[in-house]
């Protein structure tokens, strides 16, 4: 099993089980930009009584979960990761928590073919992928933002996007980098 078809794995099983989730990161931009390799998946998982140990376990040997839960700094979201251990490709697990924006992201997710892993799943809207990875503002995300930008900037709600990037104070960051991707 390739660690594309581990990613399908879990979200066969998400999906199995009834839990609400969402891929985001580079699955997600992949889809709306210039695809890029990526050494890990990032998911979303509305938790509720969800419980990521048994979970995990479910999955089955190929399949370790990292107990340890750990905080992103950005939004204090709180995560875990399951890795797989036949490739060491990791799966960081996000927990939906009270960020508004986060919220509001997950009601908008859209379920699409997801070509990276050949499968069908639930994923954040590009103008979501543009919002969040603003936030975290690191040079690869910097970079799927322009890519993201370049392919698919005239369909973008913008009034959407620039609504959460004043609110998170990346308006400037946003005009910047539609400069480099020469969107207007």
């Amino acid at each position: 099993m390739t660690s594309e078809q581990a990613v399908a794995r879990l979200i066969e099983a998400l999906e199995r089980e009834g839990v609400g989730y969402m891929l985001v990161g580079a699955y997600s931009s992949n889809l709306y930009g210039v695809p890029r390799a990526t050494d890990d998946a990032d998911v979303v998982i509305e938790f509720g009584s969800f419980n990521i140990v048994e979970f995990s376990r479910r999955l089955g040997a190929e399949f370790a979960l990292d107990r340890q839960m750990m905080m992103e700094g950005f939004t204090g979201s709180v995560r875990n990761i399951i890795h797989f251990r036949p490739t060491g490709f990791a799966i960081e697990v996000f927990r939906l928590g009270d960020d508004p924006h986060h919220r509001e992201r997950f009601a908008r997710r859209r379920r699409q073919h997801v070509p990276d892993c050949r499968c069908e799943a639930w994923v954040a809207t590009a103008e979501d992928v543009v919002i969040q990875k603003l936030r975290w503002a690191r040079r690869k995300d910097l970079d799927d933002v322009v890519n993201l930008l370049a392919v698919s900037g005239s369909t973008l709600d913008w009034a959407y996007i620039r609504r959460w990037t004043d609110s998170h104070g990346t308006s400037g960051l946003l005009d910047q980098l539609r400069g480099e991707a020469g969107v207007g």
